[in-house]
């Protein structure tokens, strides 16, 4: 079976009114959606490009990633969707007449997009994955490795965070001077996350979203959710998180064993993941072996390049295969020997420990309640999509973070779907709003409603040719704009 993937991303959304208060997400998520792009007359948007954008719970605008078949792909459709809403930020501060971004003593009209994931409220959001599996496979039966693999994996690909509850952290009694990795946590997201398994993805949060959605034929695939991802800003990290966790899909299905990394408690090793910085408490096993979480990946990745070896690359690792061979050994080796320099340009949560570094050097005399608020403004700005006030494009600029995709894969990703049933619904969607015809469309189907036409299923994610959506495509591509105006209802 060809296994297809997708990301969807939750961002944050700051914007400081005239007496220099954070002003109401639901308005200024409203001010956003207002630059949605043209043709559009929700803010329910499925795009030429395969993606989906919308308002989530919360306020929260929401990018959802077409189905993709590789590694690289994926990336170039994430990096596609922040891309677009951050023009829509900007459009929304041009017309306050804020093109710039400056901070003035009148207080910024630049809309702050976070890509993070915790307010200042205290609630949290974050990064879903989906993965499409065979309807053989039971999530039952491979729950006890992938549990164990997610609740660990933020040791490889966690963004990293100020950690909770340390002295150095909070700003209270002695400050742990030239220790600044002590400082830091290697997942926000850990200290939220309660259960394995949950139904709901607002309510208890959990590693896995249990709700049977295959967005597909029910018959044949299973769409595998998994809500525990911390977002990430480099592309290197997330595209290694996407591809470790494909490979070890294809291994689980392939019926490799791997009983012998399974732990008795995987959130226990997830909660330490909040509060430590090199992932070394350990936990039981269900052999009865201690294990920290950084064993638990030596040993899986171990694993997976066996069967890498024995068997060959999948598809979807093509052009980032390297990802799983030389960048997830590095950081291995990064946490083992507690010197993260040789990965601090590809992994975030080695890269924010590298600028938090630089930032102290400048500012030597800072301490307690100073340098938390330091630390707390540099992991914001990490995170903010904002030209001007974040630091993800400067630091690209530099040379001091990698990038998987070249801007050419980026800028296609913006306007081509991938080779998948996305390819379909993107040429459907461009060729309605080309017509200003209107159109309903779902992840697994396409109808023309003006002039009323019958759905079309689209239950096949990896296909990217169906005749009867070809069929459906060249009527609206063959319609004329007098009969669109003759069919729509008056007022639309």
């Amino acid at each position: 079976m060809s296994r297809v993937f997708g990301l969807e991303t939750e961002f944050g959304l700051l914007r400081l009114g005239t007496d220099g208060r954070a002003e109401d997400p639901a308005r200024t998520a409203d001010e956003l959606m207002r630059h949605r792009p043209p043709g559009y007359r929700s803010t329910n948007l499925f795009l030429p490009n395969g993606g989906r954008l919308y308002l989530d719970v919360g306020s929260h605008p929401e990018y959802a990633t077409a189905e993709c078949a590789t590694v690289r792909q994926l990336i170039a459709q994430d990096e596609a969707g922040r891309a677009l809403i951050a023009s829509m930020a900007e459009l929304a501060a041009a017309r306050d007449g804020d093109p710039g971004g400056a901070e003035g003593a009148g207080g910024s009209r630049t809309i702050h997009v976070l890509a993070n994931n915790n307010d200042s409220a205290g609630h949290t959001y974050g990064c879903h994955e989906n993965y499409s599996l065979p309807r053989r496979v039971s999530p039952e039966a491979i729950l006890p490795v992938l549990s164990t693999f997610l609740a660990t994996r933020p040791v490889l690909v966690g963004s990293g965070a100020p950690a909770r509850g340390s002295a150095s952290a909070d700003g209270a009694g002695e400050d742990r001077g030239a220790d600044e990795d002590s400082a830091w946590a290697l997942s926000p997201r850990a200290p939220h996350l309660r259960a394995l398994t949950s139904a709901d993805t607002t309510g208890e949060r959990a590693l896995v979203n249990t709700r049977d959605e295959p967005h597909a034929d029910p018959g044949r695939l299973r769409r595998l959710h998994i809500t525990c991802a911390d977002t990430t800003m480099s592309s290197t990290t997330t595209g290694l998180r996407a591809a470790l966790t494909t490979l070890l899909l294809d291994a689980l299905e392939a019926g490799v064993d791997m009983d012998g990394v399974v732990l008795a408690d995987p959130l226990e090793a997830l909660a330490s993941l909040g509060s430590g910085p090199w992932g070394d408490r350990a936990a039981r096993a269900r052999d009865g072996r201690a294990l920290t979480p950084v064993d638990v990946q030596e040993e899986i990745l171990a694993r997976l390049l066996d069967r890498l070896d024995a068997v060959g690359a999948p598809p979807a690792l093509e052009g980032a295969e390297h990802l799983v061979r030389d960048l997830a050994p590095r950081v291995i080796g990064a946490l083992r020997a507690r010197e993260a320099s040789a990965i601090d340009t590809e992994i975030d949560w080695a890269i924010k420990r590298r600028v938090m570094r630089a930032h102290r050097q400048r500012h030597p005399d800072l301490s307690g309640q100073a340098l938390t608020v330091l630390r707390q403004r540099v992991d914001l700005a990490y995170h903010d999509l904002d030209a001007s006030s974040g630091l993800t494009q400067r630091l690209r600029a530099q040379g001091q973070m990698a990038e998987l995709c070249s801007p050419w894969e980026i800028e296609q990703a913006a306007i081509q779907a991938p080779p998948t049933r996305a390819a379909l619904r993107g040429a459907f969607i461009r060729a309605c709003l080309d017509r200003e015809a209107d159109f309903s469309v779902t992840w697994s189907s396409i109808r023309l409603d003006s002039p009323p036409s019958p759905a079309v299923d689209l239950l096949d994610p990896a296909a990217s040719s169906d005749p009867a959506a070809e069929a459906l495509i060249g009527t609206v591509r063959a319609l004329l704009p007098e009969e669109i105006r003759r069919i729509r209802p008056q007022g639309l």
